[in-house]
Parts: C-alpha cells; structure tokens; sequence
C-alpha cells in the first residue's frame, strides 16, 4: 500500500460484463485506485481483483514472466490476488487457497463484501472468505488436497486414460501411477477408479 493510503487495483475478469460492473464498483472508493487490465501479468499492484482461471495462471507464473521484462520490477512484492467468480466447488476453493489467492468470493456475495476484502489483504491481513466459500473450504479437509503429481494422474485417469497411458504421458513407471492411484483413493475416500472419476468432477478437484 502506497504512503498516501490510497491502494492500487487492477481488475481483470474473463468476463466482460462482471469486468465493467467490477471496476464501477471499485471506482467510486476514495482510496481505490482503479485500473482495469487486459492483461494482470505486468505490472503490479495492491491488490488484483480477478477471476478463477487468470488468477491460478497468475500465481503459477514465474517473477519473469508476472512483470514483463522490466528487470526493475522483478523484485517488487507479487500483489495479493482477490478471486471473483461463479466457481463453487470445495476442490477450486482448496486449490486456490493452497496456491496464495489471498481472498474468494463468489460472485452471488454483497457487493460491499468486495471492498472489505480488498482493505483486508491490502492492509495484510490473513485470508478472506465470503461466507458461501468459506463454509466450502471447512468441508474440504487438508487430506483431500492432492499434490502437482497426484493432480497430474487424476487429470488423465478422469480422462479415462489407463495406468500404462498415463505413465507414458508423465514419463514415470506405471508401478509409480498405480501407487498415485492409491494414495488419491485413500485422500477421497473412495475405492475405485470410477468413485475416483465422480468424486473428482462432482467436488471440482480437477483442473483444466
């Protein structure tokens, strides 16, 4: 946050309506501000205020690549990232959380509830929940939360792909995806590749 207090937030959301309505909203806050970007990897902020998708793409880029190649912005703080979206599901929420997105809420919250949140994370403070996501993130126990590898197998094996497949695609033995196999078994509790495949699509643990 600048000296002055005032905070500094870019706006980008795939949607081009919620877009508009977010940057209307934001604007009218005295110690807003506002910026809409068409593009939220160069640059920096406070804050940023985006949808699900470009939020994820923001916090697993490189320093590099999130403030362009101006070398004198590469040791600047990454901004704190507030998602706003339609994603419900526990799994979106928990991957979220796990990967830094600083605040969640869904687009059916109060708008008010946004300009709270952005002051929260701007000033520092610790992870801001609406009241629908929050809710969701308790039901999510931290056992469920799969690591990059185990994420890899269970996208190809909702795919359908076998065991031997998915081995080729990851370059790893088909012994080593058996045991991912198992171990996404026992964090979702289920007993089968199928169970696994309707556990994964129904609670949003997948990732595009």
């Amino acid at each position: 946050m600048t000296q002055n207090s005032i905070i500094s937030v870019r706006v980008r959301h795939a949607d081009p309506l919620v877009m508009a309505g977010l940057v209307a909203l934001l604007d009218r806050e005295p110690d807003f501000d506002v910026q809409a970007a068409s593009d939220i990897h160069r640059g920096c902020a406070d804050v940023v205020v985006t949808d699900y998708g470009s939020a994820m793409g923001l916090l697993a880029a490189s320093p590099e690549t999130v403030n362009g190649a101006d070398a004198s912005l590469r040791d600047l703080p990454r901004p704190r990232v507030v998602v706003m979206t339609r994603q419900d599901k526990e799994g979106e929420i928990a991957q979220a959380m796990h990967s830094g997105v600083r605040g969640y809420l869904l687009q059916s919250a109060d708008p008010l509830e946004l300009v709270d949140a952005i002051r929260h994370v701007a000033r520092g403070g610790s992870h801001y929940l609406c009241n629908r996501a929050a809710a969701l993130f308790d039901s999510c126990p931290p056992r469920t939360w799969l690591t990059a590898r185990e994420e890899d197998v269970l996208r190809f094996l909702v795919k359908g792909d076998c065991n031997k497949g998915i081995a080729r695609k990851l370059d790893i033995s088909a012994n080593t995806v058996k045991a991912h196999v198992a171990r996404i078994c026992e964090k979702l509790h289920v007993r089968s590749r199928a169970q696994v495949a309707i556990q994964a699509t129904q609670r949003g643990l997948v990732r595009a």
